[in-house]
């Protein structure tokens, strides 16, 4: 489809029909635009320190955008965060990218440098603007001279990438400088250059050339120490914090060396009975949490008070349907509780930034988000929910393969879940060679359906149809103006709908679904798969019915759709997990009838493995495309 996969996002065209252009936040712009968009907005989330928030989106830029401009911008930035919170293995691969497919990039010299201290290679070589000076520096005549060349030589080591050249250059400003004020600015330009952009081998390099006695000594040993923290160099990380304390007791990062170092002995105490849970208890999302929090204990056997026959301790903590909390409380969970592991939580926006803090802590988190890439954050991260990707195409499969539907339309919500399935299921129509005839959204508020669900079968403007023109010329034929106004009337009513689609795939939950089933079944389109039920309706309605075939994904996955709706969603189809090994009754009654009914489509779908977490694809359980309303 060419169309941009983002839940932010709502690709407008194609290609095929003019410039791409997107919908983000429900204002359309230029594919460039909605690019900028998102790097704007991961920028502004790096300034304010949000970094699980600022990788999604220059990550979003790289995956989804990579036609833009911003693209070398995004991977920059991204492989500065990764570097500096993971060193080289969380950032080898965007480095790489960066050096080799955008080389004159101004950010390309550094990954190449950062590469080379990540492949163990020689010290930052003084050739380029370091040798280039160094003759002209011990020529100069004075002090003055030298501090000037030495200035230049800075920025020329900045400009070729050459972060600990030009650090090094500028200690020798700092060291020439006599007038306090401006020594205290190039201090701090040291500084800031030293905690953003220096690598660990020029850390080593600066500490071994100033010793532990010379500025800007403190600010190295701290910085060394937070890289050994951040690449999992722990008893390394606890030494060099220990000695920046016992030379720097009060010094300026000394309530950050101690928290580390609490951080690391707590990583190292684990209690095996404690298990963590994180879950939205209160705030928007609190009726999923509690939903959530009674499946665990009733799987674990637990009473309300999370008490139960095992040793088993429950320690449970509420995100408050919030990113910043839920990160808050996985430290909690490692630091106070002492937890082997932490359950939850459930949605994307909380998950990540969990996920990034567990994986600092070193603790296994087990997620029921279905984030396409959080299991990539890291290998104490786990993801145990079908991705929404997984579902379409284990739904189109069975649509498409088992049941020969080829032409579809698309009844959308305009919300995150709706927008990002729609894309997902129009690509996956398009790669198997069906077709979208029909797309129509709705607002997340919207009780009524009745414009969308016309539009979609040719209601909507009777006068562009020709049977309808040529219904109202009989009408004119009538003695009278009341014979021909009942006429007319009669002609809108009887006007059969244009259903030129097989199915129709409403990514919702139950909510709405029985709104738009209602909506549906009013404007004559038919559901019914049953022949004898359908010859009934065609003898009603006096003409030939193709039945539509209803799809919906993991979000139908409710008793109320069909409390609701009733006949209206007879024969739907949607996707759902399940673990088709399970011992109980009704499941195996499940899958030997819906293996025998749809050639095995379940097992095609999904692999019938034990049911393990994947780090980097969906659980091992089926994607069932024949569950029926």
């Amino acid at each position: 489809m060419g169309c941009v996969l983002l839940y932010l996002v709502v690709a407008t065209s194609t290609s095929a029909c003019g410039p791409k252009r997107v919908m983000v936040n429900g204002v359309e712009m230029t594919y460039e635009e909605g690019a900028e968009q998102l790097y704007r907005e991961a920028k502004t989330a790096q300034n304010s320190n949000d970094l699980a928030t600022a990788k999604a989106r220059f990550q979003e830029v790289v995956d989804l955008f990579p036609e833009s401009k911003q693209v070398p911008n995004a991977l920059s930035e991204l492989s500065s965060i990764l570097y500096d919170e993971g060193g080289c293995p969380a950032s080898r691969v965007y480095l790489e990218r960066l050096a080799r497919d955008y080389p004159l990039h101004a950010g390309a010299t550094l990954a190449k440098d950062r590469l080379g201290s990540c492949e163990g290679g020689p010290p930052v070589s003084e050739e380029g603007p370091l040798a280039t000076f160094k003759t002209e520096f011990e020529g100069a005549r004075d002090d003055s001279a030298q501090k000037e060349v030495a200035s230049r030589a800075a920025d020329a080591s900045l400009e070729a990438g050459d972060v600990t050249g030009a650090a090094k250059w500028l200690l020798i400003v700092y060291d020439l400088e006599k007038d306090p004020a401006q020594k205290d600015a190039i201090g701090r330009e040291i500084e800031e250059l030293i905690d953003g952009r220096l690598p660990a081998t020029g850390v080593r390099q600066l500490l071994e050339q100033r010793g532990r006695k010379q500025f800007p000594a403190e600010l190295l040993v701290y910085k060394l120490g937070r890289i050994q923290y951040h690449v999992r160099e722990l008893e390394n990380a606890s030494q060099t914090l220990a000695g920046y304390l016992g030379d720097w007791p009060s010094g300026r990062f000394a309530d950050g060396a101690r928290e580390m170092i609490r951080l690391i002995e707590a990583r190292r105490k684990v209690t095996p009975n404690h298990l963590g849970v994180l879950l939205p208890l209160s705030g928007k999302h609190a009726s999923y949490g509690k939903l959530a929090l009674q499946a665990i204990q009733l799987a674990l056997g637990l009473d309300e008070d999370n008490r139960g026959r095992t040793n088993l301790k429950l320690i449970v903590r509420d995100t408050k349907s919030d990113r910043a909390t839920a990160a808050a409380m996985v430290k909690s969970l490692v630091v106070e509780d002492s937890v082997i592991g932490i359950l939850g939580p459930i949605f994307t926006y909380e998950a990540e930034a969990a996920a990034y803090k567990a994986q600092e802590l070193g603790v296994p988190l087990l997620t029921i988000s279905i984030a396409d890439q959080l299991a990539d954050v890291g290998p104490h991260v786990f993801r145990n929910g079908l991705t929404n990707r997984r579902q379409v195409e284990a739904l189109v499969e069975h649509a498409m393969d088992i049941q020969g539907l080829k032409r579809f339309a698309i009844l959308y919500p305009r919300h995150p879940y709706g927008e990002e399935l729609l894309h997902l299921f129009w690509d996956e129509v398009e790669k198997r060679k069906g077709e979208i005839r029909g797309v129509e959204s709705y607002g997340t508020e919207d009780t009524t359906f009745t414009t969308q669900v016309k539009r979609l079968v040719a209601r909507d403007v009777l006068d562009l149809r020709w049977d309808y023109k040529k219904a109202l010329r009989e009408c004119d034929k009538q003695p009278d103006s009341y014979r021909q106004n009942r006429c007319k009337e009669q002609a809108r009513k009887d006007l059969k709908p244009i259903v030129d689609f097989d199915g129709l795939f409403i990514p919702d939950y139950p909510k709405s679904i029985s709104m738009i089933t209602a909506a549906l079944a009013f404007e004559d389109i038919i559901v019914e798969q049953d022949p004898r039920r359908l010859r009934i309706i065609e003898k009603t309605l006096g003409r030939d019915v193709k039945p539509v075939t209803l799809m919906g994904a993991s979000g139908w996955n409710s008793e109320t759709v069909t409390e609701r709706s009733g006949r209206n969603v007879e024969n739907a189809i949607f996707t759902d997990g399940f673990f088709v090994d399970a011992d109980d009754k009704a499941t195996q009654e499940f899958v030997v009838a819906s293996s025998s009914t749809t050639r095995r489509s379940s097992a095609r779908s999904s692999p019938s493995s034990a049911p393990r977490p994947a780090r980097t694809s969906a659980p091992r359980c089926a994607a069932s495309t024949t569950t029926r309303a």
